[in-house]
């Protein structure tokens, strides 16, 4: 599977860089795991990619927010590159992070998303040599109940699977090659 790139025309949703590098890229220092939900209720199946898409690209409130992927069960979206900062997190510290969407919807086969949200984050471990520890749920940075069913334990899945899923991918070196 390819990620099929949907960069974001906006220059507003890219908040000052943090930790830049001589070339005035920001460093991501954090992998951020997100779900597009409102909590552990399924939603309904109108909230598909195209939905997320579109309030990325018309935002209804801050314009710096966004996120760099969004991971379906059978494809991976990705729509900054991952040097930009972006407000995905709640907080200054998180935005220093990549932020990593798995759409929930009713259509949705969620050991197949999270298989691939896992394996994109070993993807961005890999390039940033960023460790295991520093992969956070969006809960870490501002105390939202996010992934929400990841960290409930919803599906046979909970954050310690995801993790041990994640370094799988690692140490298989079993990465998507194609991140901007």
């Amino acid at each position: 599977m390819n990620i099929t790139k949907h960069i974001l025309a906006r220059k507003e949703c890219y908040l000052p860089l943090v930790i830049p590098r001589e070339d005035g890229k920001n460093i991501p220092t954090y992998i951020t795991i997100h779900e597009t939900s409102l909590g552990l209720e399924k939603q309904p199946a109108y909230k598909d990619a195209a939905y997320y898409i579109d309030l990325l690209e018309h935002p209804k409130g801050d314009p710096r927010y966004g996120y760099h992927f969004l991971c379906s069960d059978t494809q991976v979206w990705q729509f900054l590159p991952t040097w930009v900062r972006t407000a995905h997190s709640g907080s200054t510290e998180g935005n220093s992070s990549v932020g990593i969407e798995r759409l929930v919807n009713v259509n949705i086969d969620f050991d197949k998303a999270i298989r691939n949200q896992a394996r994109l984050t070993a993807s961005i471990m890999s390039m940033y040599d960023i460790p295991i520890n520093h992969v956070v749920p969006h809960k870490y940075w501002s105390g939202k109940e996010c992934p929400a069913r990841l960290l409930a334990g919803l599906y046979d899945w909970n954050w310690d699977r995801f993790i041990s899923t994640v370094q799988d991918y690692y140490q298989q070196m079993d990465f998507f090659m194609d991140i901007d």
